[in-house]
């Protein structure tokens, strides 16, 4: 997610939770969406799990149930070798403090990021929370909202076809700073698209 003139723009959690919606028990070839947290931003226990929470809906609303493990501070270390394990069809989203984003480096109105090529499917998603903490994303609700949209939009490219972007919703690329600190993430969805193409994804190619 990265800033276009003053706006931002994405670019190309947690107790464990399991669930089995309805959706799900319905297509039992279909497994979850297992979505693996490194924390080191230090993110608020009640932001944190009410982003969460409002990422679960979001997936539900399509018809894709997650699985959440949440691995908050870990050291490097431990991160190095939990990642050795971790079953190919896991997502990664990685929460950078404001340390690892200066380290990380990425351009100035990047607001999170998910590793991606033409030529596959990337598992690791990061989120630049310290750029999330600016004026005026300063509510609580706003900050959900915040952390939320940009974990669903990194997470939605790790699972849809390289670049997918959309004139609204979820997938949308760019927003101004106004309309972000406003964001109502119940009122963001999947296109029917993008629904069909992640639940191809998990059936037949993870």
């Amino acid at each position: 997610m990265t800033n276009c003139s003053r706006s931002f723009r994405v670019a190309s959690a947690l107790v464990v939770f399991l669930s089995a919606t309805a959706a799900a028990a319905e297509r039992p070839d279909q497994r979850p969406v297992g979505i693996r947290v490194y924390d080191y931003a230090s993110v608020p226990v009640n932001v944190f799990h009410r982003a969460q929470h409002e990422v679960r809906h979001l997936y539900a609303e399509i018809g894709v149930d997650t699985t959440w493990v949440e691995m908050r501070r870990r050291s490097h270390r431990a991160q190095d070798a939990s990642l050795k394990n971790v079953h190919s069809t896991d997502v990664i989203v990685i929460i950078l403090n404001e340390s690892m984003t200066t380290r990380m480096a990425p351009p100035a109105e990047v607001v999170g990021m998910a590793t991606t090529s033409p030529m596959a499917h990337g598992h690791i998603a990061y989120v630049f929370y310290d750029r999330l903490q600016s004026d005026p994303l300063q509510s609580d609700a706003s900050k959900v909202a915040a952390l939320a949209f940009v974990m669903a939009h990194e997470i939605g490219h790790l699972l849809l076809p390289y670049g997918s972007h959309s004139d609204a919703g979820v997938m949308l690329d760019c927003w101004n700073r106004d309309a972000f600190s406003r964001l109502d993430v119940r009122e963001l969805q999947f296109t029917p698209l993008q629904g069909r193409q992640i639940r191809h994804l998990l059936k037949f190619e993870w």
